[in-house]
C-alpha cells in the first residue's frame, strides 16, 4: 500500500462520517422545531379550554360576574393573541401571531356568548372574561 492511498481512503472516510453527522443535525434540528410547534399547539389549545370553562362559569354565577385571564405564552414584541367570541355559533375562537407564524384553535362553548374580542400583546397579556345581561338576555363578553 502506498502513502497517497492510505490518504485518499482516510479522505473518503472522514467525508462519509461528514455527511453521516450533517444528516443527523438537520434531522435533530427539524424535530425540534416540530417540538416547538406542538408544544404552542397544545398551549393554545389548553387556553381555549380554560376560556371555555371560565365562560361556562361566568355565566352560571350571574350578570356582572367577572375573571381575569391572561395569556399563556410569553409575548414578544410583534407577537399577538386575538381571542374573538362569536354569539352566532357560541364559538371562541383563538389566532396567534407567533414569530412568523399563525396557529388558529377554536372551541364551542355550551352557553350564550356575545360578539366580542380582544387582542393581547407584549405587555397588554390579561383580559376579563364577563357575563353581562343585554336585553334580558344574558351572555358572556371578553374585554380588556
Amino acid at each position: 500500500m502506498k502513502r497517497a492511498q492510505v490518504t485518499f481512503d482516510l479522505l473518503i472516510a472522514v467525508m462519509l462520517i461528514t455527511v453521516t453527522v450533517a444528516g443527523i443535525v438537520s434531522v435533530a434540528s427539524g424535530e425540534i422545531e416540530s417540538a416547538g410547534v406542538l408544544d404552542t399547539t397544545a398551549k393554545l389549545k389548553v387556553f381555549a379550554v380554560d376560556l371555555r370553562d371560565t365562560a361556562v362559569k361566568s355565566y352560571s354565577v350571574g350578570a356582572n360576574f367577572t375573571a381575569i385571564k391572561s395569556s399563556p405564552i410569553q409575548l414578544s414584541n410583534g407577537d399577538e393573541i386575538t381571542v374573538k367570541l362569536y354569539s352566532s355559533n357560541s364559538t371562541i375562537l383563538i389566532t396567534a401571531k407567533l414569530g412568523g407564524k399563525t396557529f388558529v384553535v377554536g372551541q364551542n362553548v355550551p352557553v350564550p356568548l356575545c360578539d366580542s374580542e380582544v387582542e393581547l400583546t407584549a405587555g397588554g397579556e390579561s383580559f376579563n372574561v364577563t357575563a353581562v345581561s343585554a336585553g334580558g338576555r344574558r351572555c358572556v363578553t371578553v374585554k380588556k
